[in-house]
């Protein structure tokens, strides 16, 4: 009896579950599950935020090196100024130290060199690009420059801590202050969800000479939401 209810329920399940498909296959007015959604392409911001985690890595692996230089240079300058102190002893030749010392400053200067290339290669970008909420949280845990590019009202009323206010519609009132940021320097422009003076910013800095910007399309209003530092 009870095999009999089970096989009676299930075909009226499937027959329920037949008659919702035609009707959604043949009814123009078909039921619709998800609503539309309009989207906004952040392919790039993964991507960077790899690139921000692959930089950090290249920096480990620089620190590595350049100690392993150091190590190398330190067992350089000993084995040199032993060399030194046997031939001042014997030869009593003063510029020996001198030029064992200029050695050693350019291989330190060759390692801080490769350092710096390494970052530059990594964090270089040929045009601003718009960043989700994260890439902008983890340029901000690396101490990079945001730019508030809203009214000062709207600043004052609150702000992404540290932020340099720079209103882009008195953008001439403040060019000196632009001009004033290193222009290989990594800068992030933000205003609010709703403004995009933050891209008008970012262009305007790039045709500047500004390499690395990068704008932050949620904005205050989402920095804010989230709880992350805010003065």
């Amino acid at each position: 009896m009870n095999k009999n209810i089970l096989l009676q329920v299930s075909g009226i399940l499937l027959i329920t579950l037949l008659t919702g498909i035609f009707y959604n296959l043949s009814n123009p007015n078909r039921i619709q599950f998800f609503a539309n959604e309009e989207t906004v392409d952040y392919s790039k911001s993964d991507s960077l935020l790899n690139s921000l985690r692959i930089q950090d890595s290249i920096l480990k692996a620089a620190d590595m090196m350049k100690n392993q230089s150091d190590r190398r240079e330190d067992s350089l300058r000993i084995i040199n100024e032993k060399r030194i102190q046997d031939s001042l002893q014997t030869a009593g030749k003063q510029d020996s130290l001198k030029r064992v010392q200029d050695s050693l400053k350019v291989i330190k200067e060759k390692a801080e060199d490769s350092v710096k290339n390494a970052q530059n290669q990594v964090t270089e970008v040929a045009k601003p690009v718009d960043i989700k909420i994260d890439f902008a949280k983890a340029l901000f845990d690396k101490k990079y420059k945001f730019l508030d590019a809203r009214d000062a009202a709207d600043y004052n009323a609150g702000h992404i801590q540290g932020a340099i206010s720079i209103p882009f519609h008195e953008i001439e009132k403040y060019k000196e202050r632009l001009n004033d940021l290193p222009k290989d320097a990594v800068y992030i422009t933000y205003c609010s969800s709703a403004c995009d003076v933050s891209i008008d910013m970012a262009y305007y800095m790039a045709k500047m000479g500004f390499k690395k910007v990068y704008i932050f399309h949620g904005g205050w209003d989402e920095w804010k939401n989230a709880g992350y530092p805010a003065n």
